[in-house]
């Protein structure tokens, strides 16, 4: 009877022992989430203020990026219409067909200088000799301006005389990459593109020259 008496107090004994053991280890284990936790929360908190570090600098490198390109254009383009400014010279690629050298045409009474269009209205030619004579001209990237003599540029000139008398659907598309050199401009000016089309409603547009055209197509 002793010796089953001593049997069961050490096994009860050793059961507290293994309880308190758990205890500690839960203890233990609810500490080390507690941390964790905290180093989470620590973390997760640190995150925003990177995020947004990184966000400011990229928005820096976009304002900077902006500033470069304004300064890069902002000397040859007037920034109240967007054409480059009187006096400025630019790189531009006119797309053309043989047949406009002699169907566009330009209307108003006002001309800068020599250079005038081929009517004073829609109704009223003038005179003009083609050297002096405004024609409205477009680039690939759609900047129109008003360009005297351009088919008498030597290249261009070339260009038209290998095209022969063809009617204009059976003309080819060509591009003539220019220098051209804003000297002016015109108000109320009207614009026709055939001889068969109407006028356009008046506007303002600038007046070039160019040089130097190389022809591509």
């Amino acid at each position: 009877m002793t010796e089953q008496r001593k049997d069961k107090d050490h096994k009860a004994e050793e059961e507290e022992s293994h309880k308190e053991l758990d205890s500690s280890e839960s203890v233990e284990e609810s500490e080390s989430e507690d941390q964790d936790d905290e180093e989470e929360e620590s973390s997760g908190a640190s995150k925003p203020g990177g995020s947004q570090t990184k966000l400011w600098i990229a928005i820096g490198i976009g304002v900077a990026l902006a500033v470069l390109l304004v300064m890069k254009r902002g000397g040859n383009t007037d920034s109240a219409t967007g054409q480059p400014a009187i006096g400025s010279t630019t790189s531009g690629d006119l797309t053309l067909v043989a047949a406009d050298r002699n169907e566009l045409e330009c209307a108003t009474d006002k001309g800068l200088d020599s250079y005038q269009c081929g009517f004073i209205d829609e109704n009223k030619a003038r005179a003009v000799d083609e050297k002096q004579k405004l024609r409205p001209f477009m680039t690939v990237d759609r900047h129109l301006y008003l360009i005297p003599g351009l088919f008498l540029e030597t290249s261009i000139s070339q260009r038209y005389n290998m095209e022969g008398p063809k009617a204009r659907p059976e003309q080819k598309r060509f591009t003539a990459k220019c220098k051209i050199k804003v000297v002016g401009e015109l108000n109320n000016v009207k614009l026709r593109w055939s001889p068969t089309g109407t006028w356009e409603p008046p506007k303002k547009f600038p007046i070039a020259t160019v040089s130097d055209c190389a022809i591509e197509g």
